[in-house]
């Protein structure tokens, strides 16, 4: 077996292994999600019940709830939860905060499988610079920029685009040189 066979070898199972830790880390962020999105029920659902216990709890002292919701990525809104469900209602809110954990790990895991079937494309072809990787390299980075543009700073998102574009680039260059070897062979 050749140097270039060894070390492409050594590339698939570096993506195999990296694919498989990619997939346990998604599987626990759907755990996640579920969860998430059972709490959240469970609060809108039982909220009569569980209110009286969050708001002795608040006057005790054992609790400290604050009922905003904040985002600050390329453009930034806060809201009050309070003033749409009144300061009784404690669980409501919790729960809308259960649906948007719920969201932002379902988001999460979408951007893990778009990187793990990176890792799974390289695996499977017999050269990282394939028609099948570079597409799948690209639609992955897409999704990655955009995710990013939706959950960052515009600056944060301007050099992970930097960053991303200038891997294509690198992974688009040795695609050519990959392709330019085949021909000559």
């Amino acid at each position: 077996m050749n140097e270039q066979m060894i070390r492409l070898e050594a590339i698939k199972k570096r993506c195999h292994s990296a694919a498989k830790v990619l997939g346990i880390i998604r599987g626990f962020i759907i755990a996640c999600a579920v969860i998430a999105m059972i709490s959240g029920s469970i609060l809108f659902a039982y909220a009569e019940k569980i209110n009286p216990e969050l708001n002795r709890g608040i006057e005790e002292g054992y609790l400290d709830l604050n009922n905003n919701i904040n985002y600050s990525g390329a453009f930034s809104f806060m809201v009050d939860l309070n003033s749409y469900f009144g300061p009784d209602n404690q669980a409501a809110p919790l729960a809308i905060t259960c649906f948007i954990a719920c969201f932002t790990c379902i988001v999460i895991a979408v951007v893990i499988t778009f990187i793990r079937n990176i890792f799974t494309s390289l695996e499977t072809e017999n050269t990282p610079f394939s028609e099948k990787c570079m597409k799948q390299i690209k639609v992955s980075f897409i999704v990655i920029f955009i995710t990013s543009l939706l959950s960052l700073s515009l600056g944060v998102t301007i050099i992970v685009g930097l960053i991303l574009y200038c891997i294509y680039s690198i992974f688009e260059y040795g695609a050519a040189l990959q392709t330019e070897i085949d021909e000559t062979l």
